[in-house]
């Protein structure tokens, strides 16, 4: 089961990274060829990728991967913090264990760390990225609901939606500093309005939290469009 865990992971991996490109068309025997893997697992985790959403049935045997507009990925942004702030409201309710509240504060300090020298680094990118993934998965996973867990890992599979998904390259890091902080602070009040099991405040700052991550996809959209017309 591990090792097919780690190969939807990377098939996953490769379309949400664009190493698989939106429409490009996929078989098991062109899969198995590029992993070095054979061709059982590989129908197995295809049927996986279908069933999310992120791959669709080409022909007889073949799959494409599916294409989603940034509208779409906005859409997806909407309802997963809108999901967010339900699981978080649960969280609320049923009080903060005092061994969460210490994870999310770890996740506080090394975003703190970051943004303590007044700039990002390229090479911040990924580090930001795997805490603001922890932070919100430390939040979902202790909610208590499967099944807002569930609907909340499959919009996480749209194409910019996730949490671990930043685009410091294609934003620019003087904005991508200016968009981050503010989301950092958000989790600062995040974990305050947990602390004091405040239901409509810590889901009310859910909505507010994606308004930044939406920034940043129209700082991309726009950044993309002067580089075309340059």
């Amino acid at each position: 089961m591990a090792a097919a865990d780690a190969l939807l992971n990377r098939l996953r991996e490769m379309i949400l990274s664009g190493e698989l490109l939106p429409g490009e068309r996929i078989t098991e025997s062109s899969l198995a060829d590029r992993l070095g893997v054979s061709r059982t697992p590989v129908r197995n985790v295809l049927s996986g990728l279908a069933a999310e959403g992120l791959i669709e049935p080409v022909g007889k045997r073949g799959f494409a991967v599916k294409a989603f507009s940034e509208d779409e990925a906005l859409e997806a942004l909407e309802i997963r913090a809108m999901l967010e702030g339900q699981a978080a409201r649960k969280l609320a309710r049923k009080g903060v264990k005092p061994d969460l509240l210490a994870q999310l504060n770890e996740c506080l300090d090394e975003g703190d760390a970051l943004f303590a020298k007044r700039f990002l680094n390229l090479e911040d990118e990924q580090e930001y990225g795997v805490m603001n993934a922890r932070f919100h998965s430390l939040i979902v996973e202790n909610c208590g609901s499967p099944i807002l867990i569930g609907m909340i890992e499959r919009l996480n599979n749209v194409p910019l939606v996730a949490p671990s998904v930043i685009v410091f390259d294609q934003i620019g890091l003087r904005k991508a500093y200016d968009i981050l902080i503010r989301a950092h602070g958000h989790h600062h009040a995040i974990v305050e309005a947990l602390r004091d099991r405040n239901e409509e405040r810590v889901d009310m700052l859910f909505r507010e939290h994606a308004n930044q991550q939406r920034l940043s996809m129209f700082e991309r959209r726009a950044r993309l469009r002067i580089d075309a017309a340059g």
